[in-house]
């Protein structure tokens, strides 16, 4: 059994080199702890009848696949698509892009074909600028990291789960308009009484009830 040093060990070597991949970890885990709560509040709530946590759980497990989707699927592909643009050459230091300029790479650096970190690495003549390197690599992975999770968890999200819990409602009160077998008729679905409802499935109430992150 590997001592808990080791697991420390791997946890450092994994993530030391990459400290935007830490954000989009924790961002996810967060997400789905929350929604774990969220769920779990419903189930063992006595205030909500079992009629209603027949509808709550289901949409709410359904929200927790979106939000940690989305976020996961956001901050990944930006923070990738960031990391390509630095190791690419396409966006460097100045002192960096001045030393490419006097390379035998000009021509060849700023392409999406070129790898700064396979071709550069073996170089004498980059040792000096490796870790302006990757110290730039890191902080603008980092900060474009940091910049998808406030676009994720306040405005994507958000509005993707606006326009779902509206085509939700919208779905189910037209079957109930059409008599069709429903857990809840149309006349539940609007009554004011049944807040638990109201706020799940009225799209400008919703944000106010779903789990969600703040950043």
């Amino acid at each position: 059994m590997p001592s808990f040093d080791k697991y420390l060990e791997n946890i450092w070597n994994r993530y030391s080199r990459d400290p935007a991949k830490v954000l989009v970890h924790t961002g996810t885990i967060g997400w789905a702890l929350s929604s774990a709560a969220q769920i779990t509040a419903i189930l063992f709530n006595d205030k909500i009848s079992a009629k209603e946590k027949t509808f709550l759980i289901p949409q709410e497990t359904f929200d927790a696949a979106v939000n940690i989707g989305c976020f996961y699927g956001l901050t990944t592909g930006i923070k990738n698509f960031s990391k390509k643009l630095v190791t690419t050459g396409k966006i460097l230091p100045k002192s960096i892009k001045k030393y490419m300029e006097n390379s035998p790479f000009k021509h060849s650096y700023g392409k999406s074909s070129f790898n700064m970190e396979k071709d550069l690495t073996p170089l004498v003549s980059f040792e000096p600028y490796k870790k302006t390197y990757n110290a730039f690599k890191n902080i603008f992975t980092t900060g474009s990291t940091i910049g998808a999770t406030v676009l994720s968890c306040n405005i994507v999200t958000p509005l993707l789960r606006n326009e779902l819990a509206s085509i939700s409602h919208n779905t189910i009160v037209k079957r109930a308009d059409e008599g069709k077998n429903q857990v809840f008729t149309k006349e539940e679905l609007d009554n004011k009484d049944s807040k638990i409802l109201q706020l799940h499935y009225k799209p400008a109430l919703y944000n106010s009830h779903s789990s969600g992150m703040k950043v």
